[in-house]
């Protein structure tokens, strides 16, 4: 007796019946052969997605939370994934540091693995010496958009005598230090995010820096000087994260160093402090943030991203989402 040709079915049915089946079994579906990709339209889920490990990360599987529309679904458990920490994530791929100092980008839903240096250069030797990797000496790490084994860009504030940048690329076999003269940077960065091929830092001073490393040299430009801050943000100790919108504008989140709940309302938390940048007679300036509308924004160790909350049933719309601890910054 011949098993079924289960690849005749007509594509209609083919997609009636896909559509019964959760996220993640529609896209195993989709892949099982040609005739079964053809009939199935892409399968598509807003972002973000959340991994909840669980308590034993090595033992259980990997349950993923759909933000948007509140939907929890598990994966089995991957491999690469135990005896990891994660130190940032981006576009559906992970950063993770593993017990031998392995570093690498992974995407958790389909197992790929971009490996990066697990080396740091020795640009100066009276500062530090070729060294490897150290994951409790990693602050955050991001990256390019879509990163590929022949294309990829990944920054991370590391700690050596204070928080500071390295950077390395596709093709590279070791993490530069990324330098600058042109800023009043004391020799700590505080956050870092990827928008638009650019990445965006913030020091410990509140200066914000924007790198270009799609060339052969790194291209600096200052986005705004610490003076912008001082007359919008009280005194006190603060936890901070850049965040940027989908068209481009740069958001400020300062946040109080205790405890937290998610999500913080904007409207009603005196925690937190929001602003945007603006410009004044061609003078970049800070703007506290009163109301985001529809909008909200996800921040914490991950890229930071701002996301349009009117049509997603899962989220609130004006409102902080914090997925981390901050750094702490004390503002005078």
């Amino acid at each position: 007796m011949h098993s079924p040709d289960w690849t005749s079915l007509p594509p209609d049915l083919l997609a009636k019946i896909s559509e019964e089946f959760p996220i993640p079994h529609r896209a195993r579906i989709r892949a099982t052969c040609k005739a079964w990709h053809s009939a199935m339209e892409p399968v598509i889920s807003p972002s973000p997605w959340l991994l909840l490990p669980g308590e034993n990360f090595e033992q259980h599987n990997s349950t993923f939370l759909c933000l948007p529309d509140n939907y929890c679904f598990t994966y089995p458990r991957l491999p690469q994934l135990s005896g990891v920490r994660c130190v940032g994530s981006h576009a559906g791929w992970f950063v993770i540091v593993g017990r031998k100092r392995k570093v690498s980008l992974l995407n958790p839903l389909t197992g790929n693995q971009i490996c990066l240096p697990s080396h740091v250069a020795r640009w100066n030797v009276d500062r530090v010496n070729h060294q490897a990797f150290k994951p409790n000496c990693i602050g955050k790490m991001v990256f390019s958009a879509n990163p590929t084994v022949h294309s990829y860009v990944v920054v991370a504030i590391y700690r050596f005598t204070d928080w500071e940048l390295t950077y390395t690329k596709s093709g590279e076999d070791r993490w530069n230090l990324l330098e600058t003269a042109l800023t009043e940077n004391d020799g700590s960065y505080k956050d870092i995010m990827h928008h638009d091929g650019k990445f965006y830092c913030i020091t410990r001073k509140g200066e914000v820096i924007a790198f270009d490393l799609s060339g052969v040299s790194p291209i600096v430009t200052i986005i705004a000087r610490s003076s912008a801050l001082v007359s919008v943000i009280p005194a006190g100790t603060y936890c901070i994260h850049l965040a940027c919108s989908n068209t481009g504008e740069l958001f400020l989140v300062w946040k109080l160093a205790i405890d937290y709940v998610l999500p913080y309302d904007v409207n009603k938390s005196e925690d937190v402090i929001v602003l945007r940048l603006q410009y004044s007679e061609d003078q970049p300036c800070w703007g506290v943030v009163k109301d985001l509308g529809n909008m909200s924004l996800l921040v914490g160790n991950s890229n930071s991203i701002s996301i349009s909350t009117e049509d997603l049933r899962g989220m609130r719309g004006n409102c902080i989402y914090l997925t981390e601890f901050f750094p702490e910054i004390s503002v005078q």
